[in-house]
């Protein structure tokens, strides 16, 4: 990948208009000068009109295909439900484009392998948007572990509370569009960093279920996982 600047920004193009990329990724490109919003594809004509307007971006289409041969678009960020992740990685890395999709990557281990494959193969460069690793403060965690000012850890746990409207969930409840579901959908960023802190685990225990006292919407999830070696 070419050195990028001010002068030269990397071209990114979003795949998937929704609420994940206006609260994040197109800020994220916004601040940063070396990034340029240069097209927006969704399925939703109507979104994609808002985001027009939203985003100040007139390169809009519903054909992810032919965002991901456009000359003008360097970087793909795939942010559609997982179901779509592995046709439109395929395309994009077919077509050169370096690659950061939301995670999971696919519904399972095949789907996730075969986008790896195709990528390290069109020599791009690829990414699953684990955007927790890069939290200021998770950033701080991460440099007391390896400066080893917390000594050698061997066992990590996490615990978080959920409260998202049922508006939200919407393909997350099915299977074969989600592959699974609050596991793959936010525990995931806890197993990514434990991996990032701890390196390769043993084995991992994960437990989630209702808060109590009964609250509408509201979740629990909890993590053990215990280094390997």
């Amino acid at each position: 990948m070419p050195n990028h600047s001010a002068e030269n920004p990397v071209r990114i193009a979003i795949i998937g208009a929704g609420a994940v990329s206006d609260y994040h990724h197109v800020p994220a490109i916004r601040i940063d000068p070396r990034a340029q919003l240069t097209a927006v594809c969704d399925a939703s004509r109507e979104l994609l009109e808002k985001r027009r307007f939203d985003w100040a971006c007139d390169n809009v289409t519903t054909d992810f295909e032919a965002i991901c041969a456009d000359p003008n678009v360097d970087a793909v960020i795939i942010a559609t439900p997982n179901f779509t992740h592995k046709p439109i990685t395929l395309a994009a890395a077919r077509n050169g484009k370096h690659v950061m999709c939301e995670k999971p990557l696919g519904l399972n281990a095949a789907e996730v392998r075969a986008m790896y494959r195709a990528c390290r193969d069109a020599g791009v460069v690829h990414m699953t948007a684990f955007t927790y690793r890069f939290a200021p403060s998770m950033r701080y965690l991460r440099h007391l572990v390896h400066s080893g000012a917390l000594g050698e850890l061997r066992h990590f746990r996490s615990q978080r509370f959920l409260d998202w409207p049922e508006t939200s969930w919407g393909w997350r409840q099915y299977k074969q569009q989600a592959g699974a579901g609050d596991l793959f959908d936010m525990t995931i960023h806890r197993i990514d960093f434990a991996i990032d802190l701890l390196g390769p685990l043993k084995g991992a225990v994960w437990s989630h279920g209702p808060l109590r006292p009964a609250h509408e919407n509201g979740r629990w999830q909890r993590l053990s996982a215990e280094r390997s070696g």
